[in-house]
């Protein structure tokens, strides 16, 4: 049995930015979120994205710093760089705390946007206000 949980905001001239890279060369700065991703069931879970705009997502291990990307980076998708959401398909442990990185394929892009979730139990999506390293 699926369980479905979701989260929704918006990224606005106010929020938070950083630079980034992604696989199509761009660089410049952007908007994001980062949610918390808490995991009861261990098992495979869906995450993926509902906007009218690019999205951008990236999944983190333990913390997520602005400055240095790579840094307990678990896995990234833009789609290829195309319009389209993104999608993870991902195995996750309850022990392990996990961060989703929301942000846009191009720069100065404001929106809202939704999480959809699914998976052997609820998951629970809370926004972080500051980055954790």
């Amino acid at each position: 049995m699926m369980v479905q949980s979701t989260y929704s905001s918006a990224l606005t001239a106010n929020s938070t930015t950083f630079s980034r890279v992604g696989h199509c060369k761009e660089s410049s700065y952007h908007y994001y979120e980062v949610l918390q991703v808490t995991i009861v069931t261990p098992g495979f879970y869906n995450i993926s994205s509902d906007t009218r705009f690019n999205p951008y997502g990236y999944f983190y291990e333990d913390n997520f710093n602005p400055f240095n990307l790579s840094e307990k980076f678990h896995l990234e998708n833009d789609h290829n760089c195309r319009a389209a959401q993104f999608k993870f398909i991902t195995q996750l442990q309850a022990s392990t705390a996990y961060l989703l990185v929301v942000t846009t394929y191009h720069p100065d892009v404001t929106g809202e946007f939704s999480i959809l979730v699914s998976g052997p139990n609820n998951v629970s999506l809370n926004r972080i206000s500051e980055y954790m390293y």
